[in-house]
């Protein structure tokens, strides 16, 4: 179910439960509750472990944070986190996906973003973030630094954004000549 994005609620289809009877008789269906039970708990287990691994093997954190809207215009903060370990392998994981209620302001982002590195006891630790170059993602870093006691947070800013804005505003004298390309073609 997880693998091909099923909803939980599929256990209890009829279908599914015959087909699963042609594959092996002997086998106990799990009730939709007992698989969400199951989830929390490797959710839980396999955050505790990360949560270790973070204290014991990351002296120098860097952050990616990036904010988005669903088309149901729900927002939500994403925030993976980058370290090398004692190895030199380099570590990447994902912390957070989290929902945010509106308003999207650099005020709301900068809490939630407090809260995350708090709740994953990063203090001290984050080298640097890396962001987009959104106003309420540039203004976020303005409040984060603001903190007392806090040491200065380097914002870094996404190269494939950056270049993505560049190459955007190279493109834009383009688009009226290929606009008038094609009023040529269409009269001819």
């Amino acid at each position: 179910m997880l693998l091909s994005n099923q909803p939980l609620s599929t256990v209890t289809n009829e279908a599914y439960k015959e087909k699963m009877a042609e594959f092996d008789p002997s086998f106990s269906i799990p009730e939709e509750q007992k698989i969400r039970t199951m989830i929390v708990k490797s959710y839980k287990y396999n955050r505790e472990n990360l949560l270790n691994l973070l204290i014991q093997t990351a002296e120098n954190v860097s952050l990616t944070i990036d904010f988005w809207s669903s088309r149901a215009k729900h927002g939500y903060l994403g925030v993976t986190a980058t370290w090398i370990m004692p190895n030199f392998k380099i570590k990447d994981v994902m912390l957070e996906n989290k929902y945010v209620p509106s308003p999207h302001s650099s005020k709301v982002i900068a809490e939630e973003l407090n809260k995350c590195i708090k709740a994953w006891k990063l203090e001290h630790r984050i080298t640097s973030i890396t962001t987009d170059n959104g106003t309420n993602m540039v203004s976020t870093f303005l409040l984060l630094n603001r903190k007392d006691g806090c040491e200065t947070i380097r914002r870094l800013p996404c190269m494939a954004h950056t270049l993505q804005l560049a190459v955007g505003k190279g493109l834009a004298p383009a688009e009226v000549l290929v606009a008038r390309a094609r009023r040529l073609i269409q009269f001819f």
